[in-house]
């Protein structure tokens, strides 16, 4: 840059940019169904980017074999102000860890250090934590099926990463907000979860037998990262 800010720590990481946004932490917390299965969680405060933000969850250990398979962002450009997450079965209570992320800063704190733009748009805020992206993998390697006793068959691939979770560590949900189809138009559920006992991510699209999925789904992203402290 010619001019600006530019923050390097001593493996010449860039640490802050003041013309290239970081992915930052703004809101961060726990979730947990109580009467459904589904999780809705309101931010604190808006979120204010014109791109919804990046939500990442570390699904709880003792709910190990949940699957996830509907993410709504709650709000609109602008004004993003929470999130809700479904489990696929009407008995299963979605509960773990959360925090939502967006390629900008946002005012967080009275104390630290601020950087504004041209614009007048915050770039820098000290109290915006930065994401640390740990891994990612988009080769998922299909397994089979399974029958689940409510819900149909269960076809199900698992990424190539296998590692277990560090304990502030977490995978993004937004590439498994989407549904599925097969090769007759129709569609079905799609389903996430961290596998504690594989120490893996897995994906399921939830069909009938008679009419299942496309055994290629694709190469969503399995993204992980940590956010120090929680």
């Amino acid at each position: 840059m010619a001019y600006g800010l530019k923050a390097v720590n001593n493996d010449s990481y860039i640490q802050i940019d003041s013309d290239t946004p970081r992915l930052c932490a703004i809101h961060n917390g726990k979730y947990a169904a109580s009467n459904s299965n589904t999780a809705t969680v309101l931010f604190p405060t808006a979120i204010t980017t014109q791109e919804p933000p990046c939500i990442f969850l570390r699904n709880s250990p003792d709910r190990n074999h949940e699957l996830y398979d509907m993410l709504s962002i709650l709000g609109s450009a602008g004004n993003w102000t929470g999130f809700s997450v479904r489990a696929n079965n009407v008995t299963w209570r979605p509960a773990g860890k959360w925090f939502a992320a967006v390629f900008a800063s946002q005012s967080q704190s009275s104390y630290g250090l601020r950087l504004w733009g041209g614009a007048g748009e915050v770039i820098y805020d000290s109290a915006a934590v930065a994401v640390i992206v740990t891994k990612a993998n988009s080769i998922w390697d299909y397994k089979g099926s399974v029958q689940f006793p409510t819900i149909g068959a269960g076809y199900f691939w698992s990424n190539r990463l296998v590692a277990p979770l560090a304990e502030d560590e977490y995978f993004l949900m937004n590439p498994f907000a989407r549904g599925a189809v097969n090769t007759y138009g129709a569609y079905h559920w799609r389903g996430v979860r961290f596998n504690y006992s594989t120490n893996n991510l897995e994906m399921y699209i939830i069909a009938f037998p008679q009419n299942p999925p496309v055994i290629n789904q694709g190469n969503p992203a399995g993204l992980f990262a940590r956010l120090p402290g929680t």
